[in-house]
């Protein structure tokens, strides 16, 4: 293109030196038509941009972030002229088109180029994706411009939601008189697993056919849920890190708070979240519509929130009596959260924070540590960890 510019510059400083020189109607010619082809070149790309066809659509435009759904792209030339280069640029930052091999098109008169595949979006939010902009490029490769889509693709990002099998930051408290069973249970339902038969269990729980095969007593194991009441903290704050590592610990903030309200709202037993947005808010749910009900707002929630998660802590604290099992979703560890949570460890509750950041500083490990030996247990989940690892007890950053 720079080749072509050059050429197309020299021709008409050669021909506008050969009309002063020589005048005459030829040279004259030859000097307009040298100003005529760039101006030419340029209206034809105005030309093509205010008459090509572009096409998309996807199968629906409310999704869940990393799942796949269908992706449609149509590019036509439904005029009388050749449409000699025309190159598709998409958006790339927050979503991920399959399989697209090419983007630059050469569309013959009433030809069309069709792409169905599938995309897939990364983040949680509320975002343009599909077609970005189109460039137009002229026969000769003197003009290259981009014009930007009008109609973009806008689409709806709900945040993944955690299944766990069993919430490993849960507290449980062990039964003196039967150490193989725990009392810290709202109900117990039975797995698939099976172990020893201990006294005190109940005849519905033997499993009879293993007994015969075995001889001796088994029972299948419990699964225990948390009798503690629930409150979790969801830290609003503005994340103070570059645009797309904010945007992953946003998103690893309100999937851990989802994760485990979900694990709750399953089983039938009663949470709260706590969390700042333009005021304290305070949704409870104790049932799995009170749960898709909160799912559904928070792909439009902004961290924007100005009253410091210790502060929500506290304020929680003084209308509960003890047995209150808080989980802490934050990117910040301070002062003030760890004497808010020791005063709560020290009333009786249980508190475990979910720190996620990767910070690893000494003044970071330094508050960790205090914490931990308070009595507060802390989990912090790195930006590339699986949240559901952590939350289970598979695997633990602290």
């Amino acid at each position: 293109m720079k080749i072509n510019r050059l050429i197309s510059i020299v021709l008409i400083i050669g021909c506008s030196v050969f009309a002063s020189y020589y005048g005459g109607n030829i040279s004259y010619a030859l000097f307009y038509l040298s100003l005529l082809i760039p101006l030419i070149s340029f209206l034809y790309t105005v030309y093509v941009y205010t008459r090509f066809k572009l096409y998309q659509s996807m199968d629906n435009y409310q999704v869940v972030k990393g799942d796949w759904t269908v992706y449609s792209f149509i590019i036509a030339n439904e005029d009388y002229i050749t449409y000699r280069n025309v190159k598709v640029n998409f958006l790339g930052d927050n979503s991920m088109i399959e399989a697209v091999k090419s983007t630059r098109y050469s569309l013959l008169p009433g030809e069309s180029e069709k792409l169905q595949t599938r995309i897939k979006c990364n983040y949680r939010g509320e975002y343009y994706v599909g077609v970005d902009s189109v460039e137009i490029m002229d026969f000769l490769y003197l003009f290259r411009i981009t014009y930007p889509v009008r109609n973009k693709l806008k689409v709806v990002v709900l945040p993944r939601v955690v299944q766990l099998e069993e919430l490993g930051i849960a507290p449980l408290q062990q039964d003196v008189k039967n150490p193989q069973r725990f009392t810290n249970s709202a109900q117990e339902e039975l797995d698939t697993e099976l172990r020893k038969y201990y006294p005190g269990d109940s005849r519905k729980v033997i499993h009879w056919k293993a007994t015969a095969k075995m001889r001796e007593m088994i029972s299948r194991r419990y699964q225990h849920i948390p009798k503690a009441k629930l409150a979790v903290f969801m830290d609003l704050k503005k994340v103070k890190e570059d645009d797309l590592k904010a945007v992953i610990v946003e998103d690893k903030i309100i999937e851990s708070v989802l994760a485990i309200t979900n694990y709750y709202a399953l089983r039938r037993t009663p949470a709260t979240i706590l969390y700042d947005l333009g005021g304290k808010q305070q949704v409870s749910i104790s049932s799995k519509d009170d749960f898709d009900a909160f799912y559904r707002t928070c792909a439009k929630i902004r961290f924007r929130g100005s009253i410091p998660i210790h502060a929500l802590l506290n304020e929680s604290l003084l209308y509960h009596d003890d047995g209150l099992f808080c989980v802490i979703a934050t990117h910040y560890l301070t002062k003030e959260l760890s004497i808010a949570s020791l005063s709560a460890v020290t009333g009786g509750n249980h508190v475990s924070i979910l720190f996620l950041s990767d910070d690893i500083s000494e003044d970071t490990k330094k508050i960790i540590y205090m914490m931990k030996q308070s009595g507060v247990n802390i989990y912090q989940i790195m930006s590339e960890e699986e949240i559901g690892n952590v939350l289970t007890g598979e695997a633990f950053s602290c």
